[in-house]
């Protein structure tokens, strides 16, 4: 195990901390400590299988065992999200709690996200992973096992607007009354993460074992899908 391996440890591992820590009005100790176990296990579970499923299936369907392999890398945020949907879900159904404590479990995993997927985005980084495309800005950065062309430092791109910005865009809606029901934060973090991921995606490499659909990526698909999907939920709330 390296460097990547521990930094992103300690990613996930701070998310458990402030979903536990950080007071609430609706859950006790106990359910914060509960909730935060079955939505990170949910995340980390759900964030691998997407990545293999996505991403490189018959890889994994000839080395099998290497799917367990998490210190390598290879995490998919849309199937981290399945997965702690998922993981709340059965907490709530396992304790009885419910179906409103379900989405206000939900709402508080996505506060954290703000502040753990932009975290990662720094881990990504440091590690030179996910770099973006070549550019003749005064900026690029020449990342270890791309070339030595100067590229987009997409990653800091992304933990601008997965974090200060949507922290910004999300307290905005809150004070004029847009997030007064349970879920409602989450479907607007979902579609305003997509929204800025789907731009930023234009300055980021495809994937290598994939490549490019038309001039987009496969990245930008899931977005459009995820986009959708909190607009159909969106409207179903109201």
């Amino acid at each position: 195990m390296d460097l990547a391996s521990f930094s992103y440890g300690g990613v996930y591992l701070l998310g458990f901390i402030l979903y536990v820590i950080l007071p609430s009005d609706i859950f006790t100790f106990n359910l914060r400590f509960i909730f935060a176990l079955f939505s990170a296990n949910g995340a980390i579970i759900g964030g691998r299988l997407g990545y293999i499923f996505i991403y490189e299936p018959f890889y994994y369907l000839h080395n099998p065992m290497e799917a367990i392999e998490l210190w390598k890398g290879g995490m998919s945020f849309h199937g981290g999200i399945i997965g702690l949907v998922c993981g709340c879900f059965f907490c709530s159904y396992l304790i009885g709690a419910g179906r409103i404590s379900f989405m206000r479990a939900v709402d508080r995993a996505c506060l954290i996200a703000l502040v753990i997927i932009p975290l990662g985005r720094c881990c990504n980084f440091m590690n030179g992973e996910l770099w973006g495309r070549v550019t003749t800005m005064p900026w690029g950065v020449v990342f270890d096992g791309a070339d030595q062309n100067p590229r987009h430092p997409v990653q800091l791109y992304e933990a601008f607007f997965e974090g200060p910005v949507m922290a910004c865009f999300l307290f905005i809606l809150q004070k004029k009354s847009y997030l007064t029901r349970p879920l409602q934060l989450s479907c607007w973090y979902l579609f305003v993460y997509s929204f800025f991921r789907f731009f930023t995606e234009f300055f980021r490499e495809a994937d290598a074992m994939i490549g490019y659909f038309y001039g987009f990526t496969l990245g930008q698909f899931l977005c459009l899908v995820g986009m959708l999907i909190s607009l159909v939920c969106l409207r179903k709330i109201r």
